[in-house]
């Protein structure tokens, strides 16, 4: 079975609606990580004052390994529930997984 990594980057507003839905979802047995972040970029409409000074936004980043099956199906939820402006993925392979037990 393949794994994948699946990387989400979510506005902090967004970060505990994003976290409940994804303790909720059944492809997340294995968990997941956050993260705080700061995003660089062009797009500041959606800024705070402070975040334009500091020419950064804070966002979280949400990390998971699951089955490249499963990968999908959850996007098309997560799509499905939060239409928000910069809310990002990306996937990357994973060789290798597992624990040390």
């Amino acid at each position: 079975m393949s794994h994948v990594r699946l990387t989400l980057s979510c506005p902090v507003a967004l970060a505990e609606q994003v976290i409940e839905f994804l303790l909720d979802h059944e492809t997340m047995i294995g968990g997941f990580t956050t993260l705080s972040a700061q995003g660089h970029g062009r797009d500041f409409a959606s800024a705070t004052l402070r975040e334009q000074v500091r020419g950064r936004v804070q966002s979280t980043l949400l990390m998971t390994i699951l089955p490249a099956e499963n990968v999908a199906l959850l996007l098309k939820e997560l799509r499905s529930h939060f239409r928000a402006p910069h809310m990002f993925y990306w996937t990357e392979p994973v060789h290798d997984f597992g624990d040390f037990s």
